[in-house]
């Protein structure tokens, strides 16, 4: 299933507001319905589900800026959960790396 993200809405589209949602998490939607509102640099327009699901994840909070493109959903089939965010390694998994690559230097 997808995640979705900011769609370009214009030629000139660079980013947009996330106006309103129309659904909230946990809602099922089927594609074709309304999920939000956005604002791009000409006009505020309803965006569509582009597929059947659950609306399992929200990035972007009402009135939040994004590029085109940036995640602002996730939509999961039954049971789907949405990716995992990925974490910045910590500086013991770095040093730890650093120590392996300067051994198979040697």
């Amino acid at each position: 299933m997808p995640e979705i993200q900011m769609p370009k809405l214009s030629d000139t589209m660079t980013e947009g507001t996330l106006v309103t949602w129309k659904k909230k998490k946990g809602d099922k939607v089927s594609a074709g319905e309304v999920l939000a509102e956005i604002e791009t640099d000409k006009a505020t327009m309803e965006w569509e589900s582009p597929e059947d699901g659950t609306l399992t994840e929200i990035y972007v909070e009402e009135g939040g800026k994004v590029n085109v493109g940036d995640k602002i959903a996730f939509i999961g089939g039954e049971g789907e959960e949405p990716p995992k965010k990925e974490e910045p390694p910590k500086k013991e998994e770095k040093a730890e790396a650093k120590d392996r690559r300067r051994k198979r230097r040697l």
